[in-house]
Order: structure tokens, then C-alpha cells, then sequence
């Protein structure tokens, strides 16, 4: 708490937040207010064009995938792509399958059968509703994971999901990016 205090009581008028309001903040007010902000920040984000939602998207995406760490452990570094596989098969409670191809990683996550439906935490919570759009995000969840343990620049695609009414989640990672492979190079 004394942390919350440092951060979010450095200055209010003319001195500091009392620690009793910000303890009845945080415990209170932070929880019935940031829903709904962050659920009129993502109405907003779906009202953009594609290229400036996209962007949205990826930065979340790789925030999210910051935040899980404490949950499913920093992924080691310096691996190979099947080594890097199997870890992040490992990290999560529903099953993935992947498909090698040369450079090219075929995933297909049993969503569905794990969790009943979308995986976002923002719709696990009700927050928000889920969307074909909102898979973006998972697609650069995992591309940024895949970056961080072979070291190699990724091109994540997201081929299918089930918010689209497929029964998975299907996702495609380009490790060695061509402009024939990646949205990028077009």
C-alpha cells in the first residue's frame, strides 16, 4: 500500500492523498470506475481505422504479455523455435498444436474447449465483449513471447479464431519475415 501511496498520492491540491481515501479508492471506487474506462477506451480503439487500431492492438498485446509474465514466468532466452514451442505449451492451461513449416509456425489453441470461449482477460472479466478485432492483440501477445526466446524477428497473423466462429484459435509466425510473408512488405 505504501507504494500505491508513493505513486498515485504525490501531489493532490496542496498536499498529499490521505491514506484512508486512497485505500477507499483503490478498494472501491478504482474497481467500479476502470471497467468502464477501459471499456470506453477500447469503443473508441474499434472506431479507428485498421492501421491505427492494429497499432493499438499490438502495443496491448505486448503489454498483456508483460503483465502474464509474473503468472507464467519470464520464457527463457537464446531457444529454438520448437524449444520455444513446448515452453509456451507448457506456461498455459489449454492445449496448443504447432506446425512447422521452414520458417513458418502454424498454432492452433484449443480455446474453446479450455476456457468456454475468448481468453482475454478483458472478456474473461466482462469488460468488454469479444470481437474478431480483439485477436490482434493475441496474435502480438505470442509474437512478442516468440521474439523474446529465439532472439528473431517475428511476423505474427491471426489465420482464425473463435470470435469469428471458428472452433480455434488459429495463428501463423513468419520467423524469417519476406515481403511476401508479412502484411509489412506489401
Amino acid at each position: 500500500m505504501e507504494e500505491m501511496e508513493d505513486k498515485l498520492g504525490i501531489k493532490v491540491g496542496k498536499g498529499k492523498v490521505d491514506p484512508e481515501v486512497l485505500r477507499v479508492f483503490a478498494e472501491t471506487v478504482a474497481p467500479a470506475v476502470l471497467p468502464r474506462v477501459v471499456r470506453g477506451i477500447m469503443k473508441g480503439v474499434f472506431e479507428l481505422d485498421e492501421e491505427a487500431r492494429n497499432k493499438v492492438l499490438e502495443e496491448m498485446g505486448r503489454a498483456c504479455y508483460e503483465g502474464f509474465a509474473e503468472f507464467v514466468g519470464t520464457p527463457p532466452r537464446g531457444m529454438d523455435i520448437e524449444s520455444a514451442c513446448e515452453w509456451l505449451n507448457d506456461s498455459v492451461p489449454h492445449n496448443r498444436r504447432f506446425q512447422r513449416a521452414g520458417d513458418t509456425i502454424y498454432w492452433e489453441a484449443d480455446i474453446k474447449d479450455t476456457y468456454g470461449g475468448c481468453m482475454c482477460i478483458l472478456v474473461r472479466l466482462g469488460i468488454i465483449e469479444p470481437s474478431p478485432e480483439l485477436c490482434i492483440c493475441s496474435t502480438h501477445y505470442c509474437k512478442r513471447a516468440f521474439e523474446e526466446m529465439t532472439g528473431k524477428h517475428v511476423e505474427g497473423e491471426l489465420v482464425e479464431t473463435i470470435n469469428s466462429g471458428s472452433r480455434n484459435c488459429v495463428f501463423r509466425y513468419h520467423f524469417q519475415p519476406t515481403p511476401y510473408s508479412s502484411k509489412s512488405g506489401r
